[in-house]
């Protein structure tokens, strides 16, 4: 699967768990880490875990495991690292406060929408 293709996957699925105001950024060229960030909003630190613990599962059965989570350590700002494609997953105040699309606004927009 290519990081592309895993990104618009992890959007889509972060989708239908009811997150909101997603972003897919292509960052290739931009970033040394990572080719991707996925970036979505959960209302409560209960479904901040509840849609990372459904990409991991969903894309486990695809054959990609994360690099690193830390689904346990924060109730405001959830990442998901798979070497290609970073997954935050933020609360409304969290996403406000880093304000991470900001950071890269130079990024490609990827278009994930069904």
């Amino acid at each position: 699967m290519s990081a592309r293709d895993k990104a618009v996957e992890v959007a889509r699925i972060a989708d239908d768990q009811k997150a909101e105001a997603i972003v897919a950024l292509d960052v290739k060229g931009q970033c040394n880490f990572t080719d991707f960030f996925v970036v979505a909003t959960c209302d409560s630190s209960v479904q901040l875990r509840a849609v990372s613990r459904r990409i991991q599962h969903e894309l486990r059965e695809i054959g990609c495991r994360p690099i690193a989570d830390n689904d346990t350590a924060s109730h405001s700002w959830v990442i998901v690292d798979y070497g290609d494609v970073v997954v935050h997953l933020f609360s409304t105040e969290s996403r406000e406060y880093y304000r991470l699309e900001s950071l890269w606004a130079d990024a490609r927009r990827v278009d994930w929408a069904k």
